[in-house]
């Protein structure tokens, strides 16, 4: 046992260091880097143009600096029965309501966009491998079941490590451009949701890996993860939309085996929620991942 868990940490840090060492990790780092800095200042912008329609409607004198109103807005009874028709649940509303509202946007943005660039970054890892013939020199040293959890866990760790990244770049520009801004209660609720994110991506990383396992070409398990995501996400939705009561029940079955069945539990802040959310999301990611194990254990390499 001890034997076989040293295997798999050499082997996940060996492709942790790769990837650190590599152009495609540090484009990958500056894209989640970039990406969240960016889109957090335009929606700190946008935030700021509502502000100041909403203020010059009423007659008040907008400030400059984009948060003032929100943080006013936010507390409100009115905001608050908005969402209630909206969301339908009042217990899920004051939980979203007592995050700060850029944590609370860093969290759809990581949850959003996350999946995606796993899928960009981590579809080739073992492809690229099997295409090079590299593969089979670490065949003599170490079994297939663990070089490939090594590789799971070390793109695990890397896709940690670009969404913590990413948390600090949402973060530094908030605190210089948005008034009203609290630094610490905000930064929990990035760090938090990073985790959370990064738990919610562990389903696509083991499609990813999965996929990727099945493919000689690289380009080719970029291109079937892409489409194996979207037919995931489709069936998610479609089975959301289906389900119902007698035989329709068996529409919410299918819907348990996609990762969107579970992202709605991680929005909440107690255990009752999230703990079964994350249960399901790594029981995925294990399902995704063995299916392309299943046809890696047997190939010609």
């Amino acid at each position: 046992m001890n034997r076989t868990f040293r295997t798999i940490s050499i082997i996940a840090r060996n492709e942790l260091a790769d990837s650190v060492r590599s152009r495609w990790f540090i484009a990958m780092v500056i894209l989640y880097l970039i990406g969240a800095a960016a889109a957090t200042a335009l929606f700190i912008s946008f935030l700021h143009s509502i502000e100041t329609e909403v203020l010059r409607t009423i007659g008040v004198s907008a400030s400059k600096a984009a948060g003032g109103a929100t943080t006013t807005l936010w507390k409100s009874d009115s905001l608050r029965r908005v969402l209630v028709e909206l969301v339908g649940d009042r217990k899920l509303v004051d939980n979203l309501l007592s995050v700060p509202p850029l944590g609370l946007f860093y969290g759809w943005l990581a949850f959003f966009f996350t999946p995606a660039l796993v899928m960009l970054t981590s579809s080739t890892r073992i492809a690229e491998e099997v295409s090079t013939g590299s593969v089979r020199y670490v065949m003599f040293r170490a079994a297939r079941s663990h070089w490939c959890i090594g590789k799971f866990v070390g793109q695990a760790l890397q896709v940690l490590v670009a969404l913590l990244l990413s948390a600090v770049g949402a973060w530094t520009v908030g605190m210089f451009r948005m008034h009203g801004f609290e630094p610490m209660a905000t930064a929990g609720y990035m760090v938090l949701f990073a985790l959370k994110a990064w738990i919610y991506a562990l389903p696509f990383l083991g499609l990813a890996l999965g996929v990727s396992q099945f493919c000689r070409s690289p380009i080719l398990a970029v291109v079937f993860g892409f489409l194996s995501m979207v037919a995931l996400s489709i069936v998610s939705f479609v089975s959301k939309l289906l389900a119902g009561k007698g035989w329709r029940g068996l529409w919410d079955i299918v819907h348990a085996f996609t990762p969107g069945a579970h992202k709605s539990g991680l929005w909440w802040n107690d255990g009752a929620h999230v703990i079964p959310a994350v249960a399901f999301l790594l029981a995925l990611a294990a399902a995704y991942y063995l299916v392309g194990y299943a046809r890696f254990s047997r190939r010609d390499l």
